[in-house]
């Protein structure tokens, strides 16, 4: 992203939002921004056959001639250094991954990580995770079964999630997204209300690197 996400500032905003959306709801939301959630060694590998393969294509079309030893070591030397420079270059990375394969382990890694910290066993089954993955420019929500039922009886729910996605995937620091994430509140608080005897049972915190 263009811009830092998890400044101090927003970190808070997102945590404030969270507590809001708990206030308001029985919903319990877990929040986790992470720097990535594939390994992108497909791109750097590719990069690396490509930049050898033109190095050869280049040795065997000059005009002077090489040696034997040339056409073995500079294409592999050329192909460490493209790997080495894609690895290091994430936009590129990122550039290079079709949308459908980034959102496909930004989902994966977000339902690993919703059974990984016990988001699915609340008492109500009205667990929320909030999954931003930075480099994929990704926004996974994973809802419990309680919560994925009611929800589907809110009408401002698909809308506010649509427009934090789409903040998300347009660059959004983290505290946009804490607005937006804000705006989530309503829909969960018209079709599960706060209840007195409702407890906190997910701790306040987000799982950050």
């Amino acid at each position: 992203m263009l811009r830092p996400f998890l400044s101090d500032e927003a970190k808070a905003a997102l945590l404030a939002a969270s507590r809001e959306i708990e206030a308001r709801s029985c919903a319990e939301v877990v929040i986790s921004v992470r720097p990535r959630s594939g390994s992108y060694l497909q791109v750097d590998l590719a990069l690396g056959i490509a930049a050898g393969a033109a190095t050869t294509a280049l040795l065997c079309f000059l005009p002077q001639s090489f040696g034997l030893l040339w056409f073995v070591l500079d294409p592999l030397i050329a192909g460490a250094l493209a790997a080495f420079a894609s690895s290091r270059l994430p936009r590129l990375r990122r550039a290079l991954t079709p949308a459908r394969v980034r959102h496909r382990w930004s989902e994966r890694a977000a339902r690993a990580l919703f059974v990984e910290r016990r988001v699915h066993a609340t008492a109500g089954r009205t667990g929320l995770l909030v999954y931003v993955s930075l480099l994929e420019r990704e926004l996974v929500l994973v809802a419990d079964l309680g919560l994925e039922e009611a929800v589907a009886r809110a009408a401002g729910w698909l809308p506010a999630v649509a427009a934090l996605e789409r903040a998300v995937r347009e660059g959004a620091d983290g505290l946009a997204a804490s607005r937006l994430l804000l705006a989530l509140a309503a829909p969960l608080a018209e079709v599960l209300p706060h209840r007195d005897d409702d407890v906190n049972e997910l701790a306040d915190e987000m799982d950050s690197p």
